[in-house]
């Protein structure tokens, strides 16, 4: 019985762990954003709130697009974007990034207060003619501790796990 026990509780923790260090699944997203074309009129807070203030960036909701888009020319509000609005509801994203539940990350730290471009971990984002499919960057605690080394920010594990 102890050997059944213990066998299952490896394998819980070896696919656990699993999970932290596979390559992660790439995402479809519902439209073929542009950022490329955005980023050269809007900063990134323009769209994601909360990326320089908050603990969270968000993703754009169907009315952050609308504040724009509503009014726009047909050249800068295209077809397709109105089709989708009109028919289908606002588009739903879908995250490339994820953290586990036991870490937390604060975007106001890593930005507003320790002086990182958003580039530092989503990459050339701003320059992508289509949406990522995955995240620049994996984010996993090797990934995160060779960055605060090289940075000189906290290495205390209480900083970032709950």
């Amino acid at each position: 019985m102890k050997r059944a026990v213990l066998f299952a509780a490896t394998m819980f923790v070896a696919a656990a762990a699993w999970t932290q260090v596979a390559p992660a699944v790439p995402v479809s997203q519902p439209l073929a954003f542009n950022h490329a074309k955005h980023t050269a009129a809007l900063t990134c807070t323009a769209c994601h709130q909360g990326a320089m203030a908050g603990v969270n960036a968000t993703l754009p909701s169907g009315g952050v697009c609308i504040k724009c888009h509503a009014s726009a020319p047909p050249s800068v509000a295209p077809a397709l974007w109105k089709a989708v609005v009109e028919a289908e509801g606002p588009p739903r994203w879908v995250p490339v990034t994820r953290l586990p539940a036991h870490v937390l990350f604060s975007h106001r730290r890593h930005t507003a207060l320790g002086g990182l471009a958003c580039e530092s971990c989503h990459g050339d984002i701003g320059t992508r003619t289509s949406p990522p499919t995955r995240a620049a960057v994996r984010l996993d605690m090797k990934t995160c501790l060779a960055c605060h080394k090289q940075e000189g920010a906290s290495e205390d594990c209480a900083g970032c796990h709950r």
